[in-house]
């Protein structure tokens, strides 16, 4: 009986630890995309439904990856859901694609009401990015963070705020700034001190202005 009573006590004060400030609450969503991938993600939900971020990982990154910054951004009042690309953890799909990946994203938190999405994407889930939105003109995608995309064209919605980042030492500084160029404002680009490529920044003295221009960027109302 003593080690039953021990064993409820462990386990509501292991809830408790869970639910306390500062362990933001989360849980693992599947969906389906429209060329017959099954795609895992990270919901970090909050009350209410003002934006909520899709973050797209880079080539040896995963979903796990933005859980920090998922995080922050949770407590500052702001929903994200973190993919893992086709073939990355227990998401599969056709080889490529990867855009499917978004646009599916995008179709699972609309179908869940979330009327404000903002994709944000790392080197290839930059790309990727660029490449869903090439392919959708969705106008609850409201904002695009394109962390020195790996490839890419440029983009043409005028409904839709975007931000390019990139480091200075980065070989895709100017590939990055072309882009930046070429696409239709409102746009900004964000040049940061070193040389370290798009989610790898989070591991550099830059790791909190990145965080801050990011979170700033999609906490700003839009028009």
């Amino acid at each position: 009986m003593f080690r039953h009573r021990l064993k409820n006590v462990m386990a509501a004060a292991v809830l408790l630890l869970v639910s306390a400030p500062g362990h933001a609450a989360h849980h693992l969503v599947t969906y389906a995309t429209a060329d017959g991938g099954h795609i895992e993600g990270a919901l970090f939900p909050v009350k209410s439904k003002p934006l909520v971020a899709v973050f797209a990982h880079g080539a040896v990154f995963d979903k796990e990856s933005w859980y920090p910054l998922a995080r922050h951004l949770q407590d500052k009042g702001i929903a994200s859901l973190a993919i893992d690309f086709r073939d990355y953890g227990k998401s599969t799909g056709p080889a490529g694609g990867l855009y499917h990946d978004l646009l599916g994203a995008v179709g699972f938190l609309e179908h869940r009401g979330y009327h404000r999405i903002a994709l944000v994407g790392g080197s290839m889930g930059g790309a990727a990015v660029l490449t869903a939105l090439q392919h959708t003109r969705d106008p609850h995608i409201v904002k695009a963070v394109l962390l020195a995309p790996a490839g890419g064209a440029p983009l043409s919605q005028s409904h839709l705020q975007k931000l390019f980042i990139v480091s200075r030492g980065d070989g895709l500084h100017s590939t990055v700034k072309s882009l930046c160029d070429q696409s239709a404002s409102p746009k900004r680009l964000v040049v940061l001190p070193g040389s370290a490529h798009a989610q790898h920044i989070f591991a550099t003295d830059q790791a909190g202005p990145l965080r801050a221009l990011i979170t700033r960027f999609l906490t700003r109302p839009t028009p």
